[in-house]
């Protein structure tokens, strides 16, 4: 009886073994794709900017504003009419970041207080002004107060993330 259960398993095992290797019945590595770029999508962003505010002043000469400008050569008209641009700025150090959305209106950190801080988009062009300077800056070897920009074209779901700079980092994964 063993022996004619040994001989059974034995034609079992062959017969299924030539099934499989006659048929494409069985598993086969395929060729590997191309390596896609990582995580962004159709969403470009700026490095951390260092900006300089310049004073506007009034015919008494008593500066009113400050503003600044940042080149942002993929904001087009087109985005403008159906994308998404969002602005931070890093109060804090690129190992220690604090980082807030902008506009901001009343704004008091620390030492730092800005009234408000508006931008208006423009195609190429990101413009600020701020009731105080708010220059980059840097502090015993250490920079503060840095900008960057995340453009995120018409057609890119922005998801349910709001405005928090981590979420939207996060989501459309950003690198630091």
């Amino acid at each position: 009886m063993k022996q004619v259960f040994s001989v059974l398993s034995v034609t079992c095992v062959a017969f299924f073994t030539i099934f499989l290797s006659t048929t494409n019945v069985g598993c086969k590595k395929g060729d590997d794709g191309a390596k896609g770029d990582t995580g962004t999508a159709n969403v470009m962003f700026s490095g951390w900017l260092n900006v300089k505010f310049q004073p506007q002043t009034n015919n008494d000469g008593d500066t009113v504003v400050w503003t600044a400008e940042i080149d942002a050569p993929k904001l087009t008209k087109a985005i403008l009419d159906s994308g998404t641009v969002k602005v931070y700025l890093n109060i804090g150090t690129a190992a220690s970041q604090t980082v807030f959305p902008l506009p901001i209106a009343d704004f008091y950190y620390a030492a730092a207080y800005i009234e408000s801080l508006n931008l208006y988009y423009t195609p190429g062009k990101i413009t600020m002004y701020a009731s105080q300077d708010a220059s980059t800056e840097t502090v015993a070897g250490q920079t503060y107060y840095q900008f960057r920009y995340v453009i995120i074209p018409g057609g890119v779901p922005a998801g349910r993330m709001g405005t928090d700079y981590q979420a939207v980092k996060d989501y459309y994964k950003i690198p630091d």
